[in-house]
């Protein structure tokens, strides 16, 4: 079997131990500053991996039949359609067809797992109508917007995580899970473990956003009862 090239292990090992060590730093302080996990993730992994063309965002979802998502931690935008922020705030309102994915960033994914569970659920009953698109392969994204949920600690073997997904009911089901602490990556096609859990998650990201290059959603059905 081929080595994974030492300099990249190398910089995400020191960027999976940043993290926790950032985590650590925070734990048994006000739930303010405890409840960082999301910031730090977005900031000093997403935003600075990622080109920044990419936006990461937080906010609601909404669909054209009115059905809301809740509160999601991390909003992957296509970058091709509306959003709309809260004026003085960095919280948005999202159309569902802008979204490519949905990330859950939790403390701890055995204990919040049921909260995992929740969001899920409320994302997975948002249908996107994604129409005009222009793909690379041969399928077009699925009509749900795909949730990955990422804990700073969890399950520390693939398999444990693997089960975890698999005895979770299909509806409130994430697409896969990411543990820090530990690296293991379970969905989006991949399996693997240490550093390179971060990596998996990078690829995945990436491949769901070179997926759809290009859509024209109907977007006028959001205000279906206007004369737009």
């Amino acid at each position: 079997m081929t080595q994974a090239n030492p300099y990249l292990l190398q910089r995400l090992t020191a960027i999976q131990q940043s993290l926790m060590a950032q985590r650590a730093g925070a734990i048994g302080l006000p739930s303010a500053v405890a409840g960082n996990e999301r910031e730090t993730f977005l900031r000093d992994f997403l935003q600075k991996v990622f080109p920044a063309h990419r936006r990461f965002t937080s906010g609601v979802i909404t669909d054209a039949e009115g059905n809301l998502s809740g509160q999601v931690d991390i909003a992957v935008e296509y970058g091709f359609s509306p959003s709309f922020p809260m004026p003085g705030t960095e919280e948005r309102l999202l159309l569902a067809e802008s979204i490519a994915l949905v990330i859950e960033v939790k403390s701890d994914l055995v204990s919040q797992w049921s909260e995992v569970q929740k969001t899920t659920e409320k994302v997975k009953v948002l249908k996107r109508a994604l129409e005009g698109v222009t793909i690379v392969g041969d399928d077009p994204p699925a009509s749900s917007i795909p949730v990955i949920a990422v804990g700073y600690k969890g399950h520390s073997t693939i398999e444990g995580l693997s089960k975890r997904l698999e005895s979770t009911p299909l509806e409130c089901r994430p697409d896969g899970a990411l543990v820090i602490d530990s690296g293991c990556f379970v969905g989006l096609g991949m399996t693997t473990s240490g550093s390179l859990g971060l990596y998996a998650l990078a690829l995945g990201i990436d491949a769901l956003l070179r997926h759809l290059i290009t859509s024209r959603p109907n977007l006028a059905r959001y205000a279906r009862y206007s004369d737009i």
